[in-house]
């Protein structure tokens, strides 16, 4: 098993910001994308929470299909890739 690190609740609302922004999708697509859940976000954005679960699920989806050219932002914890 591998384990990723845990980005806090602001910090996945962070990346799926910029990537949203990146990409030029809404925050409620970015949700069904990285977790096929399309209220994360937007609770997210309102200070509602979400479960670990899915806080799991979509930060392994943004570690694995980031945008090429987009900078990660920077204080949110990145899996580290052997070379």
């Amino acid at each position: 098993m591998i384990t990723l690190p845990m980005p806090t609740a602001a910090q996945l609302l962070q990346l799926a910001e910029t990537y949203a922004q990146a990409t030029g999708l809404s925050l409620t697509q970015v949700g069904v994308k990285s977790c096929n859940n399309d209220k994360i976000f937007p609770r997210l954005a309102q200070g509602r929470g979400c479960n670990v679960l899915t806080v799991e699920r979509a930060a392994a989806w943004f570690y694995d299909n980031w945008p090429p050219g987009t900078p990660w932002p920077i204080g949110v914890p990145r899996r580290l890739v052997a070379v």
